[in-house]
């Protein structure tokens, strides 16, 4: 497991504890594996420290 698939587990168990319903928990699961797909091919992205807030707003 990479450390970005650390941290999207992470703020799953989170999105979870704070009871969002399963379809908002698929939701978001679904869209940010895209994204982490999105980063890790196309921008060669696996260190979620290099990723800074709004820098990818434009693609999505």
């Amino acid at each position: 497991m990479s450390k970005i698939e650390y941290h999207l587990d992470n703020f799953m168990l989170y999105c979870d504890s704070k009871n969002l319903s399963r379809k908002t928990l698929s939701s978001y699961e679904q869209t940010l594996k895209l994204f982490l797909i999105y980063l890790e091919k196309e921008i060669k992205i696996t260190d979620i420290n290099k990723v800074k807030s709004g820098q990818y707003s434009t693609v999505c």
